[in-house]
């Protein structure tokens, strides 16, 4: 590859870092609040920011490979989009679920909280993924 078809691409790539950036915060902080509020524990802004640290890595993993797949195709509010971050979305609570709770048994998959948890994972992350990268106006 010539060089400056490698600097093209990082130029291209410098561009929409801080668009990924900026909708994965959106994402995380949106399921934390949602998930602070719902809990109605008292832990207010702290359980918010401690609870961001820990959904950030499931987006990290899971939803952030595939955004970065669908921004090659990119649809604002696509309905196929948001069933593929669903599709996405129910194994990684769950793997992320059976981990921070060392069981790793089917139990989990019988609890609403687990299905309430991964429809918000995803809505959150589709809606941010629309709203700073999906560039087309077109929805689906």
């Amino acid at each position: 590859m010539e060089l400056w078809k490698v600097s093209q691409k990082v130029s291209e790539l410098s561009d929409v870092i801080p668009y990924y950036f900026f909708s994965l915060v959106s994402s995380c902080l949106s399921l934390s609040t949602v998930l602070v509020v719902f809990s109605l524990d008292t832990w207010g802004v702290i359980g918010i920011i401690v609870i961001s640290f820990y959904v950030v890595i499931p987006y990290l993993l899971f939803a952030v490979p595939v955004q970065v797949l669908f921004n090659k195709h990119p649809k604002k509010f696509s309905v196929i989009y948001f069933c593929l971050y669903i599709f996405f979305s129910l194994p990684a609570v769950f793997i992320y679920s059976s981990v921070l709770n060392f069981d790793f048994s089917m139990d989990i998959l019988t609890t609403k909280n687990y299905y309430a948890i991964s429809l918000l994972a995803a809505l959150f992350f589709w809606f941010w993924d629309s709203v700073f990268l999906q560039k087309k106006s077109s929805a689906s």
